[in-house]
C-alpha cells in the first residue's frame, strides 16, 4: 500500500486490524461493516479495486501531513 506522504501498512493485533503510516495508526477495520474508520482528523481511508487490482488508499484533507 503507498499513498503520496509513503508507504504504509496493514497490521492485525490479534483482535483489531489497522492502518499503519509511519509508525502510525491511522484507521481501524470496523469489525460491524467491514469499513476503515479514521483515528486521525483529516485522514480518509477506502478499499479500492481498479482493473484487476486491489489496495487501500488513504486521502489526506488539510494540511495535517
Amino acid at each position: 500500500m503507498e499513498d503520496d506522504k509513503g508507504e504504509g501498512s496493514v497490521e492485525f493485533d490479534g483482535k483489531e486490524m489497522f492502518v499503519v503510516r509511519n509508525g502510525i495508526r491511522v484507521a481501524k477495520r470496523s469489525r460491524k461493516d467491514k469499513q476503515w474508520v479514521s483515528l486521525m482528523p483529516g485522514v480518509r481511508v477506502r478499499d479500492f479495486r481498479d482493473k484487476g487490482r486491489q489496495g487501500i488508499q488513504i486521502i489526506y484533507s488539510g494540511s495535517q501531513h
